[in-house]
C-alpha cells in the first residue's frame, strides 16, 4: 500500500510538467468525506452537523488558479443541504463564477446487493459575468454508493438546464472510489464524462487521482491531480482542499458503507 501512495504522489509530481487550457463551470461540488472530488456519494454527516471546505484549484497552462469554497448542514441523518462559491482568478480576469446550491436526500440504505440510492437537486445563482458562467442553471439526477471488496464505489447521473437559451443542456457521468490505505488515509479516483453546454455530444472527459488524510478529528486534507481532454493537449488541474467539520467532539460521520465492526 505503501507503494500505490508513493506511487500517486509520483503522478501529482509529474503533472506539473502538462499542458491545459482552462477552467470549465465548476457547479456544486461534495464536501469530503462524504465524495471523491466532483463525485457525489450518498453518505451524508449526522443530523445538525456543519462543514465547511476550501479548495484551491491551479490550471497549469494557462496558469490560472480558482478558489472553491463550500459549505453543509445536515438537516436529518439522511438530508444535507449544501452551497458552493467558485471565485476565478487570472491575470487581468477576476471574479466569481455561478454560486451553486443544493440538497441531497438519500431515501434507499445500501443492503447485501443494493446500493444506496440518493437524489441530488441543485441550481446555480447568476454572477453577472460572461467568463466560466451559464446565467445560472437548475437541475440534478441520482447517486448511487456501495461497498464492493475493499473499494467504496459511487455513482453520479447530472443533468443541469442552463438559464441562458443559447446554451445546451448539460449532462454529467461520474464514477468514483476509494480505498482505505490506512486508519486516517484513503486513496481516491475518479473519471469524469460531461456533454457540456457547448455542443451537443459528449466533449469532455476528466481523470482524477489524489488522497485524502485526516490529521485531526475534524480535519480532512486532499491533494490530488486531474487530467481532463477536451482538446487535443491534456488539460491539467492541481488540487488542495481543506474541510473543518463542526462540532467535533463526541460526532462521528455516518457512513452507509461502514466497515464491518471487528
Amino acid at each position: 500500500m505503501k507503494r500505490f501512495v508513493v506511487l500517486v504522489q509520483c503522478v501529482l509530481i509529474f503533472s506539473c510538467a502538462a499542458a491545459a487550457y482552462g477552467f470549465d463551470v465548476k457547479g456544486l461540488q461534495p464536501l469530503q468525506p462524504n465524495g471523491i472530488y466532483s463525485t457525489f456519494s450518498t453518505s451524508t454527516n449526522p443530523a445538525g452537523i456543519f462543514a465547511t471546505q476550501f479548495e484551491l484549484e491551479q490550471s497549469v497552462d494557462p496558469t490560472s488558479y480558482r478558489i472553491n469554497s463550500s459549505v453543509s448542514f445536515a438537516i436529518t441523518d439522511a438530508i444535507e443541504a449544501s452551497a458552493t462559491v467558485p471565485y476565478y482568478l487570472k491575470t487581468g480576469e477576476t471574479g466569481f463564477e455561478d454560486a451553486a446550491i443544493g440538497i441531497k436526500d438519500r431515501f434507499i440504505e445500501e443492503e447485501q446487493y443494493m446500493p444506496s440510492v440518493a437524489v441530488l437537486i441543485a441550481g446555480s445563482v447568476p454572477s453577472g459575468r460572461d467568463v466560466i458562467a451559464t446565467n445560472g442553471r437548475i437541475g440534478g439526477g441520482l447517486i448511487l454508493s456501495k461497498k464492493i471488496g475493499p473499494f467504496k464505489t459511487h455513482a453520479n447521473v447530472l443533468v443541469y438546464t442552463p438559464f441562458r437559451r443559447a446554451l445546451n443542456t448539460e449532462i454529467n457521468l461520474m464514477l468514483g472510489a476509494e480505498l482505505q490505505a490506512a486508519n486516517n488515509l484513503s486513496i481516491l479516483t475518479e473519471v469524469q464524462a460531461k456533454k457540456t453546454h457547448d455542443i451537443n455530444k459528449f466533449d469532455y472527459w476528466d481523470w482524477k487521482i489524489g488522497y485524502r488524510f485526516r490529521p485531526l478529528d475534524f480535519l480532512y486534507t486532499t491533494l490530488s491531480a486531474g487530467y481532463g481532454f477536451k482538446t487535443r493537449n491534456p488539460d491539467l488541474h492541481i488540487f488542495l482542499s481543506f474541510t473543518i467539520i463542526y462540532p467535533p467532539a463526541g460526532k462521528i460521520l455516518k457512513h452507509i458503507y461502514e466497515e464491518e465492526k471487528e
